[in-house]
């Protein structure tokens, strides 16, 4: 994981974007902070400098020069850190007491630098903020205070943002790297998969951690994007195979048949009675194409767009009602017992084919003189369709696989039939969001298939 592979990661460049807009931020706050220190400061010192001017203005005024005099003087021998400065100069100009301040010659506000030989000890010049005010005899005051001090507080306002944005670039550098790192270790899983599976390795899926972060949830989602794939790749594989081997036998007897025809058929009669058989074979495997077709169609999802609410009950009835007289014919009886207004969200057409499919199968696969019983009703948010007979029934080792394409058990392999009937009920039903079992009903096989409960009518 090379350092220029991170630094073009997204992920390392919205670090770097979140952290300039902080920076910047923080800029704003520090100028916002420079200008409102340095003002607050400034009203704090023109404030006591003004505090001192009235209070040794009332001084003079009520005991005179002399007092004045021994006042500043006295001020100035117990200074103090971050003490005042006074100049006091009397009518004649001369300095009377106090720094060698050069005031201005108006009263009022001022900055104004020392002279030299009012420098501070350590050979710098310092600012000063005077008050200048002009007393009854004239002489002049001037109150002062250096602004030394408010340089140092803002210089250690700028050095400290600077800091802060020193440290705020240097973790922000530090984070994008990280982020990108472990972006880049959740991306190289899910490449190293994607290339696994391009090269074959259907098995491989992207490691997924307990952090359940963002990766942890799109992983997830590929793993099982690609167990579905795996569940139709093998589907696909099945249905190759089983049209490699259950279509074998009836386009073998195709052929068989036209060869037949071909070599001994001696009249016209014989050989339409051969193409009519023929036909009759193709007509079937066509069928049974067009089964597998329909059956693609439904996994694929495609027809649950059209759902639309199905009153099951009413269905049920009506095609159980079109078999009594197909069961007649074979002296099997189909008897219901379906509770009324059952709907269902569904495909009217792919439910009307399932319980078709069902019916024409327990009709199919039990002798004469069987019973068969369509049951329908609600239980709790289900919906249950049960279709039982007393017939041969299906061996335990058997019932799951009898949903299987082109799957057939022995003793069926002599009646008519695809073998794809139960695939189609097992397709339509999954389609559906429903549940199908088939159980052992002493005697017979008993199919269950559970509907959610979407609507009522």
């Amino acid at each position: 994981m090379t350092l220029p592979r991170l630094l073009r990661t997204t992920s390392f460049r919205f670090a770097l974007f979140y952290a300039f807009v902080f920076m910047a931020s923080v800029g704003i706050l520090g100028a916002i902070v420079y200008v409102t220190v340095r003002s607050a400061l400034e009203e704090q010192t023109a404030q006591r400098i003004e505090a001192e001017v009235e209070t040794l203005a009332q001084e003079y005024r009520s005991q005179g020069l002399e007092h004045l005099i021994a006042s500043v003087s006295a001020r100035l021998t117990a200074r103090e850190r971050d003490a005042l400065e006074y100049t006091l100069v009397a009518a004649d100009k001369g300095i009377v007491v106090g720094r060698k301040l050069a005031l201005p010659p108006k009263d009022g506000w001022s900055t104004i630098s020392p002279s030299k030989e009012a420098w501070t000890s350590d050979g710098e010049s310092a600012s000063y903020y005077l008050r200048t005010t002009t007393l009854e005899g004239g002489v002049r005051l001037g109150v002062a205070n250096d602004l030394d001090w408010i340089d140092d507080v803002q210089e250690a306002i700028l050095s400290t943002f600077a800091w802060a944005l020193g440290a705020t670039l240097i973790l922000a550098l530090a984070s994008g790297l990280w982020l990108s790192a472990r972006f880049l270790r959740g991306l190289d899983g899910m490449i190293r998969t994607a290339a696994a599976i391009v090269a074959g390795d259907l098995t491989s899926r992207v490691p997924v951690s307990t952090r359940n972060d963002d990766f942890d949830q799109l992983g997830r989602a590929f793993n099982s994007m690609l167990d579905r794939l795996g569940v139709l790749m093998d589907s696909l594989k099945q249905v190759s195979n089983d049209i490699a081997h259950d279509l074998r036998t009836p386009l073998s007897r195709l052929k068989q048949n036209l060869d037949e025809t071909a070599r001994g058929a001696a009249t016209s009669d014989e050989m339409r009675a051969g193409i009519l058989n023929a036909t009759l074979q193709v007509d079937e495997i066509l069928s049974t194409f067009s089964a597998l077709l329909r059956i693609a169609q439904i996994e694929a999802g495609t027809r649950r767009a059209g759902f639309s609410p199905v009153d099951l009950s009413e269905l049920t009835r009506l095609l159980t009602s079109d078999y009594a007289a197909v069961a007649e014919d074979r002296r099997q009886t189909i008897s219901t017992t379906i509770e009324p207004s059952l709907w269902i969200e569904g495909d009217r057409d792919l439910l009307t084919q399932l319980i078709v499919n069902l019916v024409e199968n327990a009709i199919r696969h039990t002798s004469d003189g069987s019973r068969i019983l369509v049951g329908l009703a609600k239980c709790q948010d289900d919906v249950t369709l049960t279709v039982r007979d007393n017939g041969p029934g299906v061996p335990d080792a058997e019932r799951e696989r009898i949903f299987r394409r082109f799957y057939r058990l022995e003793q069926s392999r002599t009646t008519t039939g695809s073998g794809l009937g139960l695939s189609l009920v097992a397709a339509i039903a999954e389609l559906h969001g429903a549940s199908v079992t088939a159980q052992d009903n002493n005697p017979g096989l008993r199919i269950e298939i559970r509907f959610p409960l979407k609507a009522e009518a």
